[in-house]
């Protein structure tokens, strides 16, 4: 995963189980204000157009962060993403942290750090199924 890439094969190996996708296919739209809200979400692969208010405000693509646990978060109370081409995106719940939290704090911390680096550090982030893959 793009934003994983300063992980190690370990770290990667301990949140793989905690990581789900979703694709959401161009022209649908993902409120910020729902259940992505209290989420960690990546965007993997594609493009999508942030709207608030009737206005675009920015736009997300491969290497953006998203939602209340992002480490820069930017707040849209009542945004909308809609998908521009297909989304790929990997998501983690704040469940999910809190428990990788208690068994791997210092994997927490780097996934976090990873987020925390602009877009233009990273590399695309291929398929989910290869981090599950390095947990095997």
């Amino acid at each position: 995963m793009m934003h994983l890439r300063p992980l190690n094969m370990g770290q990667l190996a301990e949140i793989a189980p905690y990581a789900s996708e979703l694709t959401v296919r161009a022209g649908h739209r993902l409120l910020l204000d729902g259940p992505f809200a209290q989420e960690l979400v990546l965007v993997g692969a594609g493009r999508g157009r942030v709207r608030c208010a009737g206005e675009s405000v920015a736009e997300l693509g491969p290497g953006d962060v998203f939602g209340e646990l992002a480490p820069q978060l930017t707040a849209y109370p009542t945004a909308t993403v809609t998908a521009i081409t297909e989304l790929r995106l990997v998501m983690f719940s704040r469940r999910d942290i809190r428990q990788l939290r208690e068994i791997a704090p210092d994997t927490v911390s780097a996934l976090l750090a990873a987020c925390a680096l602009a877009p233009q550090q990273r590399a695309e982030i291929p398929h989910v199924a290869l981090v599950h893959a390095a947990a095997a």
